[in-house]
């Protein structure tokens, strides 16, 4: 169980620390929930945007260079072993490409991959974790009629109106790429799609679709590594067919949207509704619920069907292993003020997550006096695969966000958030600074903690306090 991944387990914004394994954010756009349409926020056009005598898009392109060094020096004793080697460094070097290309008026070609090659403290240069791409969404789009669509290939299909924890983005799981910023804004936008069929219709009222991913191959562990690390993880989105329904319609002002998910074994109803409360504040809520096990037996099952752990083996720490139907709830608000910035504070409610009473099963099952190597293997494992699913670990968590988009001075935004354990107080938190150099340069830097007490989730990692150095160059 070495091979448990610290990169893995260092990209986990939602429940994890900050790690050395984190590199490269995609854009710096913090997703706020709209009042009425759910829409993205304005982008400025792409570079290389080329346009026809119309004034219409018919191709965006964004291609930019990337290094950002990861330094996290500050480590301590943990009661639970961790299963890997810690790096006190990594470097990351990335060329990055977004390409939108319109042919023809109906159709419409999507490509968006990074490249990167890392250096780190103890990885062979000439290392299958050298060299790592990330196929992030490859697709075709095709207007079928006048508002409706018809979308195949490797899409990111996201749904939810919160920023921290989306209980509805139900096509989330297993799709992270490492980045700097563990903002869950930046996450959400920066992951790997899933190669699916999609269908989608916009009318008067509303919009509805319907979204077929189908299996294409058996589900890898959370530790497998590829050669030359170029596989595009098919196994890890494709690793089950599932099948998603929206529909969503203007109602009363609360946008409300509905969702049904498919998978075998697995089957979900959701509800998203957001409503603008005065002129500065819109208020927020997600909810997902259906049959399911606890976070702890569907981690150790998926050890089990993947070989990670043999048949029979214990489910640690011990819990109640049988399904029952349980609640995902995100619920904040959002509050601009218009010289200032954005304020995001949202409460998460994960029912099949650790509560106070597993949280102490977890560390007195894995710090107790003889206990077996494999035992501290497997608790760590359902930390990873809750930073892979990308849901909490914790039952009961609390989010805050501030942004002060060029509030200091005009190149300069300042991005800070936290997410608060609060079955034992321990929180995750990171602060980001971006100074716009030129229209094609800017620095960042970002500073991640990891705080509590021994035996809390946030404070138990070994690296408590990491920083990144990143500078971005658009061509």
């Amino acid at each position: 169980m070495r091979g448990l991944p610290l990169a893995l387990l260092a990209i986990s914004a939602l429940a994890t620390l900050p790690a050395r394994a984190r590199a490269g954010d995609d854009e710096e756009l913090g997703r706020i929930p709209d009042e009425a349409l759910k829409d993205e926020p304005p982008r400025e056009e792409a570079p290389g945007q080329a346009r026809d005598g119309k004034g219409r898009a018919t191709l965006e392109r964004r291609l930019f260079l990337e290094d950002a060094f990861t330094a996290s020096p500050l480590t301590h004793p943990v009661p639970v072993p961790y299963p890997g080697d810690l790096a006190a460094f990594q470097n990351r070097a990335s060329l990055d490409l977004a390409l939108t290309w319109s042919p023809l008026r109906p159709l419409r070609l999507v490509l968006s991959d990074r490249l990167s090659v890392f250096a780190q403290e103890g990885l062979p240069f000439l290392s299958s974790q050298t060299v790592q791409n990330a196929l992030r969404e490859a697709y075709l789009s095709a207007e079928l009629v006048e508002g409706t669509f018809l979308e195949a290939g490797r899409l990111n299909v996201r749904n939810g109106v919160a920023l921290g924890f989306n209980p509805t983005d139900f096509m989330r799981t297993r799709a992270l790429v490492g980045q700097s910023s563990l903002d869950p804004s930046v996450v959400r936008e920066n992951r790997l799609g899933a190669l699916m069929v999609r269908l989608e219709s916009i009318f008067g009222f509303g919009a509805a679709s319907v979204a077929y991913a189908p299996r294409v191959e058996r589900p890898p562990p959370l530790s497998e590594r590829h050669p030359l690390g170029v596989d595009p993880r098919l196994g890890a989105t494709n690793g089950v067919d599932r099948a998603l329904a929206t529909l969503s319609f203007h109602l009363l002002d609360l946008s409300p949207e509905l969702l049904g998910y498919l998978e075998p074994r697995r089957q979900k109803l959701g509800l998203d509704l957001s409503h603008p409360v005065g002129s500065a504040v819109v208020a927020y809520g997600e909810w997902a619920g259906g049959r399911e096990a606890n976070l702890t037996t569907r981690a150790h099952g998926f050890g089990v069907d993947t070989g990670t752990f043999p048949p029979g083996s214990p489910v640690l720490p011990p819990t109640t292993t049988t399904p029952t139907f349980r609640n995902d709830v995100a619920a904040g608000f959002s509050l601009t003020a218009a010289t200032l910035g954005t304020l995001n504070l949202e409460y998460h409610f994960h029912e099949g997550g650790l509560s106070g009473s597993d949280l102490r099963r977890w560390f007195s099952t894995g710090s107790a006096p003889g206990a077996p190597a494999f035992v501290p293997n497997a608790l760590w494992f359902v930390r990873g695969y809750a930073a892979d699913e990308e849901e909490p670990l914790a039952r009961h968590q609390l989010f805050v966000r501030a942004e002060l988009p060029r509030t200091l001075r005009n190149d300069l935004d300042l991005v800070a958030f936290a997410f608060v354990n609060l079955e034992d107080a321990s929180s995750l938190s990171q602060a980001s600074l971006s100074w716009y150099l030129s229209d094609a340069l800017t620095l960042s830097g970002f500073l991640s903690a990891s705080l509590g007490g021994r035996h809390s989730e946030h404070g138990s990692y070994p690296e408590s306090v990491s920083a990144i150095a990143e500078l971005r160059l658009y061509l």
